[in-house]
């Protein structure tokens, strides 16, 4: 309990002492610990638990080949929602695909600048071992793009997170146990992006970026033309700090990046040296400061060791591994609620369910008919004979997903959607 109190206590410091203008990640946790108290334990837990895998080596979600130290690679599915009020800022998809390939360069330390990293540095330079993948089967379960470009009457959204809920002019979030969510839209002030707390809601979690901060090409404007803003805030919604902790030689519960007193700006050059730091000086190539694009040029083991954390059994992101959005097959048309040329109908409750359903057919479907249901990769998980017109199913060994239940008898056949919990 007492290393519990401390670790609230060390996050509620770190939260307070150090405000961004440039990435407001940090002034977004503050505003969200403000508001949502009872969520600072919850956020100490996640860093006891942390650091309990990183001290035990629990890798057992993603092994780190010791011959080649690199780790096996996390595909994750990302759904990019486009807000936009002017042609301008209605980027293209190209530009979209150029963040991407940002970020699986990146991730994977194929970057073309790696080059730049001092030698005092390369030796602790890691491929984190994730992957980037634009979604292909959208929550429903139909093809997409991963792509989503939607008007807004909103001139520039805050750190507020308007810009992800309909209701206030962005759009709502993808099932985060799914998907990687990031929002590109017009940002007011001086916020070029932020992220999400990772043990937030659900409808919050992702990241947000300035379009004119987003992917390599288009309306990417130096110098935040690279794509590192994403990169940076992706690593934010991987549970990684600033290199300075938040904090005057703060700490960013990473052994191998130096302490420093504060954020690098601009393109640094040779030795800069803070909080003792000699002979290394500040990491200020690292993803996780606030250099320009062209001056970040890695990660380290140690924030690796914190990302991958995440994707052990426990661990807040462990549900993306079951995500079948980049390999499902998906739908190719909506699957019709009533039978072809007729008023036969099925219907379905509670919908979404957890454990059992409620099914209930219109009068002319005949008794004996069958009744099936299927995940999305088109399997089937449940057959029956249909005995009467209502009847309860019980759906709690399915997975969480979207489901498909057909009843087939004679000249009728009837269709209808099943979310599982």
């Amino acid at each position: 309990m007492r290393r519990l109190v401390l670790l609230t206590f060390l996050v509620l410091a770190q939260l307070f002492l150090f405000a961004q203008d440039v990435c407001h990640t940090a002034d977004y946790r503050q505003r969200f610990f403000l508001s949502h108290p009872e969520a600072v334990p919850k956020m100490a837990e996640l860093e006891s638990f942390t650091q309990n895998i990183i001290a035990q080596k629990k890798f057992t979600a993603s092994r780190i080949k010791p011959v080649t130290n690199k780790p096996d690679v996390i595909s994750i599915p990302v759904v990019v929602h486009v807000l936009y009020g002017t042609d301008q800022e209605n980027i293209s998809d190209a530009q979209v695909q150029s963040q991407i390939d940002v970020l699986n360069q990146d991730y994977q330390r194929r970057n073309a600048d790696t080059t730049k990293t001092p030698d005092v540095f390369k030796s602790v330079a890691a491929d984190c071992g994730f992957q980037f993948v634009l979604a292909k089967v959208d929550p429903g379960g139909y093809a997409t793009t991963g792509i989503i470009h939607k008007k807004t009457n909103v001139q520039s959204f805050g750190i507020q997170d308007g810009i992800k809920f309909s209701s206030s002019g962005g759009d709502d979030a993808w099932d985060r146990d799914r998907y990687l969510n990031i929002w590109v839209g017009n940002l007011s002030g001086s916020v070029l992006g932020y992220s999400s707390v990772v043990s937030g809601p659900a409808a919050n979690d992702g990241v947000v970026i300035l379009y004119t901060a987003f992917g390599t090409k288009g309306t990417a404007t130096a110098p935040y033309n690279k794509g590192r803003t994403t990169t940076h805030e992706v690593g934010h919604w991987l549970n990684l700090i600033h290199t300075w902790g938040d904090a005057d030689c703060g700490d960013d519960h990473v052994s191998d990046t130096p302490p420093q007193s504060s954020a690098d700006r601009g393109c640094p050059g040779g030795v800069v040296i803070s909080c003792n730091n000699a002979p290394t000086g500040n990491m200020y190539q690292n993803f996780m400061d606030f250099t320009n694009d062209e001056c970040m040029n890695l990660f380290t083991i140690g924030q690796r060791e914190r990302m991958l954390a995440l994707f052990q059994p426990g661990g807040a992101r462990y549900a993306l591994l079951s995500s079948t959005a980049i390999m499902a097959t998906p739908l190719s048309k909506p699957i019709p609620t009533v039978a072809e040329g007729g008023t036969s109908s099925i219907s379905v409750y509670p919908n979404p369910s957890v454990d059992h359903i409620t099914v209930k057919l219109s009068e002319d479907i005949s008794m004996g008919s069958q009744m099936d249901i299927y995940n999305q990769v088109g399997q089937k998980v449940v057959s029956m004979i249909v005995q009467q017109s209502q009847f309860q199913v019980n759906i709690a060994d399915l997975g969480k997903g979207i489901y498909f239940i057909k009843v087939n008898g004679g000249k009728c056949r009837v269709m209808t959607k099943l979310m599982k919990l």
